[in-house]
């Protein structure tokens, strides 16, 4: 029994320094995620590049004939249209990846403001003596304690799963928020697994929606108010609109002829410039001509390409501000400061401002009196 409570009692201690961890996130390394960037965006664009103009240079100056050959491809008219179409190809791409990016750094912020207004709404119908308003504390990793209850801790969630799930890494929910919580930690792992006699199962953001709405229900049962559960259900479908806006942008991609053709007309127009011109005219020099057109062109578009997704950036080492992990940060932070400020006591009434002792006091009840000099 002792070896099972110390069992315990060491789950809870690692789960809580997850939230630490999760809250405390190290500073952004720019100066490295710089150099990472350049290295695998346009290093590897310039190292080829290099590669092959030495190699091309080399048979022009010692193997017999070759120049009167690379003079053949000198097509000045053929060169032009393709440096033409490959430089509308690359000006396209590097725009649609960095509107994705803004696209989806747009939809996040929508939905942690959706639950941002699910969670102060909820907090408004939690008022004291009413269903669903049990807190409790729980610790929060540094030694303190923080209050709050389940429905704060789901929503909390939401955030960090679509993070994940854009980032196409597996999801730990004890890492979540919600993993400080046995109920609900089991609630997901049984919303998650497969269901009986299918291969089907919920997807992680389904299943904390299901969570969240089945939440919903049980505050609002036995209530009345149908605008209240209209208003609490539509920042639910503003969330929802929000995921689906976020998983189709990160999820689409463009034919992959397209992409097939860019890399295929700007090789074309490398080669192609390199023997016709840069190398019977510049002779050695051409392998640093050769990196510098590779660094202007093609090496923009690959460092991009790395930003299209910025769920997909860590947040110690990012060459653009980590506003994902920053925003999912701020909704849990802001989250628990809602449900861990105390309920008003207007338990015996669903009109409390008609209560004499709740109205503030008038002019006319002090006899306040105009006094003019």
């Amino acid at each position: 029994m002792y070896a099972n409570l110390h069992k315990h009692a060491q789950k809870t201690t690692n789960i809580a320094a997850m939230r630490r961890k999760r809250l405390n996130k190290e500073p952004n390394d720019w100066c490295m995620a710089i150099v990472l960037d350049f290295l695998w965006g346009a290093g590897p664009w310039i190292v080829g590049t290099c590669a092959v103009a030495v190699g091309l240079w080399a048979i022009h100056e010692h193997v017999d004939g070759a120049p009167a050959t690379f003079q053949q491809f000198n097509a000045p008219a053929a060169i032009a249209a393709i440096s033409t179409f490959s430089a509308f190809l690359l000006v396209s791409k590097i725009q649609a990846n960095l509107e994705c990016n803004s696209t989806i750094i747009k939809s996040f912020g929508n939905l942690n403001g959706a639950v941002i207004n699910l969670s102060l709404w909820l907090k408004s119908q939690m008022i004291s003596g009413k269903r669903f308003n049990n807190t409790f504390e729980l610790d929060d990793g540094s030694g303190g304690k923080f209050t709050t209850n389940q429905i704060g801790l789901t929503l909390a969630s939401v955030p960090y799963i679509v993070k994940y799930v854009g980032r196409k890494v597996a999801i730990i929910p004890e890492g979540l928020p919600l993993g400080q919580n046995k109920y609900l930690l089991d609630t997901y792992h049984k919303y998650t697994a497969q269901a009986k006699g299918t291969n089907a199962k919920m997807m992680p953001f389904k299943a904390v929606m299901l969570m969240i709405s089945e939440q919903i229900d049980a505050i609002q049962q036995g209530e009345a108010n149908e605008n209240e559960y209209s208003l609490l259900f539509a920042q639910l479908n503003a969330m929802t609109a929000a995921e689906g806006n976020i998983s189709g942008t990160a999820g689409y991609n463009p034919p992959y002829i397209l992409d097939a053709l860019l890399f295929i007309v700007f090789v074309l127009f490398l080669l192609l410039t390199l023997v016709s011109d840069l190398i019977p005219n510049n002779n050695a020099n051409v392998i640093w001509i050769a990196a510098v057109v590779a660094f202007s062109t093609i090496a923009f578009f690959q460092i991009s390409n790395r930003y299209w997704n910025p769920m997909a950036l860590r947040s110690k080492r990012s060459g653009q501000e980590p506003l994902i992990s920053k925003m999912c940060v701020s909704t849990e932070v802001t989250i628990t400061a809602i449900f861990g400020q105390p309920s008003p006591s207007y338990a015996t009434s669903r009109n409390p401002l008609t209560d004499t002792t709740t109205v503030p006091p008038t002019a006319a009840s002090t006899g306040f009196r105009l006094r003019f000099a």
